[in-house]
């Protein structure tokens, strides 16, 4: 069994305190039968998320293992019941770890939802492609919406249906577009959205357009700014804040370097433009909060917020697999997502510990 003793002894450590009576009391462990401990369950989950890969297969290696006799089914009923306990851990890893924050005092009551999307997921026993779109609470992690959709829908701001007034939804660039925002003014919610400033129109008090990239041409080296525009979405001009800040030398490299990626995936091997050049200098995002409410400092910083969160998602996609769900259900994919999201919580404190090498041993 790849959950050695040395190592599980070595996981159980860095779970929050409470961990064992949240199982009990989150739904996570009913009846005991053949898993009759929170540290039980917890070992069939990592099993079913690393080596088991299946319902069938996680059941034949807890029988090998003679950890327990258990089925398949009882496999799927111990997933679906762990989603809200394994996002619990999640959070608490996370918080503890400093990997998310506490929420600032100047957002008062205001939920901060940020939005994502993976494409090319795969589901069930015919491994048929989808789309998992999922949003999160910002300092909590806990799920608002995550479902999937087929491979033709995109990701777009209108496939999530619970925003509302006291929302800030944040979202990168795909979502960072004018129909995506008057979407969202229509349900009143606020948003912090990255945009593309050449295909984003804003204009002045006399209704003429701005060029943003010659607005911020003037920054130096992390130097912030903003312009206090207008949109027109919804059949009416709307104000909008646009905030930029200006990207050290090492991340406008790194910003080049990827671009260079994407347009040879997505566009045959163009070379990068001189637009986009001029575009990867910068952070810029819009927004709809209003400048005596929120600082153009305090925009960019919860947009920053943002990527802490986007760092574990990275390794989750690039590490953990988390785009090869079991199934469609609700509650599967829920479990799924925070057990993936989990292995990513532990992974990151064994190596910020100094408790993990690449040789295996340990401290």
């Amino acid at each position: 069994m790849g959950w050695g003793e040395k190592r599980f002894e070595e996981l159980l450590h860095l779970l929050p305190e409470g961990w064992e009576e949240k199982a009990k009391e989150l739904g996570a462990l009913q009846r005991a039968r053949e898993i009759k401990t929170a540290e039980e369950l917890l070992r069939l989950i990592l099993l079913y998320l690393t080596e088991g890969k299946s319902f069938r297969g996680t059941s034949a290696l807890m029988r090998l293992g003679k950890e327990a006799e258990i089925s398949d089914v009882a496999v799927l009923k111990r997933m679906r019941n762990s989603a809200v306990w394994l996002q619990w851990l999640c959070e608490n890893i996370y918080r503890q770890a400093g990997l998310i924050v506490k929420k600032p005092a100047w957002l008062k009551k205001k939920k901060v939802k940020i939005v994502d999307g993976s494409e090319n997921v795969k589901c069930g026993v015919r491994r048929q492609c989808y789309m998992l779109h999922f949003c999160l609470d910002l300092f909590t992690l806990a799920s608002h919406e995550l479902h999937v959709t087929d491979i033709k829908t995109g990701e777009k701001l209108s496939n999530f249906k619970k925003f509302g007034k006291g929302d800030i939804v944040m979202g990168d660039r795909i979502y960072g577009t004018l129909p995506g925002i008057a979407y969202l003014r229509r349900l009143n919610s606020d948003y912090v959205l990255r945009i593309i400033p050449s295909s984003f129109k804003v204009y002045n008090g006399k209704n003429q357009e701005i060029d943003i990239l010659k607005s911020f041409s003037g920054l130096k080296e992390g130097q912030i700014a903003e312009i206090r525009a207008k949109c027109f979405i919804n059949d009416h001009y709307e104000p909008i804040r646009i905030c930029a800040f200006r990207k050290d030398d090492d991340n406008e490299r790194k910003g080049l370097k990827r671009l260079k990626k994407e347009n040879q995936r997505k566009q045959g091997g163009k070379p990068v433009t001189a637009l986009q050049q001029e575009s990867n200098k910068y952070i810029i995002v819009a927004t709809s909060l209003r400048k005596d409410e929120v600082s153009t400092d305090q925009v960019l910083e919860l947009y920053r917020l943002r990527w802490q969160v986007e760092i574990a998602f990275k390794r989750l996609k690039s590490l953990f697999h988390y785009n090869d769900l079991p199934a469609k259900h609700s509650k599967s994919v829920n479990a799924w997502f925070y057990g993936k999201l989990l292995l990513v919580a532990l992974c990151e404190t064994l190596v910020n510990t100094g408790r993990f090498s690449p040789s295996g041993e340990t401290e």
